[in-house]
């Protein structure tokens, strides 16, 4: 199924009750906001480890009125220090450089990121004080290639895990050793976890995943099938105009980006 998977993560959250979300790889602090208002009352944990962003994600006001916590470290599955290559702005127009960074060495232009050390954390470890059989979580992962690494920390908890969204490559294009798409699905697969969207096609070098723990309960598996077949549509929909008359679509993409400004 095709969706955008990041409105039906967020429509998910309140469905299923999480009532903590890890954004993993923030960036910029935006989908954090985002997760927070769609259940405000979850405690919503922002991690980042480059230094730039993390700068720029304290001195948001948005973030700073928020309680979300930012959390300054490197998910991965263990626990201590790494080397952290960081993707300068130079190497790529635009905002683009600063969700590129990682505990790989990039395949391009390795020889230009800057290198520096980093505290790295297991999820499993960081929340190990969560009431082990309350507490509902969602992970939302965009490592850069160390999403199964992120997972695999997350081991001691993820029976507590009810949505999982995770950015996804099927090659290694940004290191030779990075874990794929194939290596992911057979962990959560193993894990209890089934998978409901992706946002783009999974012939794709690279992609969005939303996975989901089947729930128990008839009624909420028919609310979590009907908000993927809607987002289903709408994401026909908008390729269907986007085919007809491009501009139309940007137009409207550009409302919208416009509407979650705020964020």
């Amino acid at each position: 199924m095709i969706a955008n998977t990041r409105r039906l993560f967020c429509k998910l959250l309140p469905i299923l009750k999480v009532d903590t979300i890890c954004d993993v790889g923030s960036m910029d602090g935006s989908d954090a906001l985002r997760f927070q208002a769609a259940v405000p009352s979850a405690t919503v944990y922002a991690f980042e480890a480059h230094p730039r962003n993390l700068a720029a994600m304290r001195a948001t006001r948005s973030l700073s009125a928020s309680n979300i916590q930012t959390v300054e470290m490197a998910v991965t599955n263990f626990d201590g220090e790494a080397e952290f290559f960081a993707v300068e702005a130079s190497l790529y127009p635009g905002d683009d450089w600063r969700g590129m960074s990682s505990l790989h060495r990039r395949t391009a232009a390795p020889d230009a990121l800057a290198v520096t050390r980093v505290k790295t954390c297991r999820l499993d470890s960081f929340l190990k004080d969560l009431p082990p059989n309350s507490a509902r979580l969602a992970l939302w992962i965009d490592a850069e290639g160390m999403g199964y690494e992120v997972i695999e920390g997350a081991d001691g908890v993820i029976a507590n895990v009810q949505l999982l969204h995770v950015e996804v490559e099927t090659a290694p294009c940004i290191a030779p050793t990075q874990k794929l798409f194939a290596d992911i699905k057979t962990l959560l697969f193993a894990r209890g976890f089934e998978l409901l969207a992706c946002d783009r096609h999974p012939d794709k070098p690279q992609f969005n995943a939303l996975f989901i723990r089947r729930p128990s309960s008839a009624r909420v598996r028919f609310a979590i099938r009907l908000n993927a077949v809607v987002e289903c549509l709408r994401s026909a929909i908008a390729d269907a105009v986007y085919g007809i008359c491009p501009a139309c679509l940007r137009r409207i993409q550009a409302s919208r980006r416009a509407r979650s400004a705020q964020f």
